[in-house]
């Protein structure tokens, strides 16, 4: 039952990782990007690029921590 219980512990605390990191990755971009735009006059153009590229570390982040949720203790 203390396996089960920590498994299912493990997974919560995976999951909630991935989701922070993938919205701090995207919200970061589209602030950043907003800022940038403001800045240099490239209205929507920055916003968009940049949230695309905090979508792409997001997904990146989320494959490799798959990668490791998957893998046992003993496994490297």
């Amino acid at each position: 039952m203390a396996e089960n219980r920590k498994t299912w512990l493990k997974a919560v605390s995976f999951g909630t990782s991935i989701a922070t990191t993938l919205a701090g990755l995207v919200g970061g971009g589209y602030f950043f990007g907003r800022f940038l735009d403001r800045r240099w006059g490239f209205t929507p153009w920055l916003e968009l690029v940049f949230m695309l590229v905090g979508l792409v570390f997001g997904g990146a982040y989320l494959v490799t921590t798959l990668k490791k949720f998957g893998m046992t203790d003993g496994e490297e």
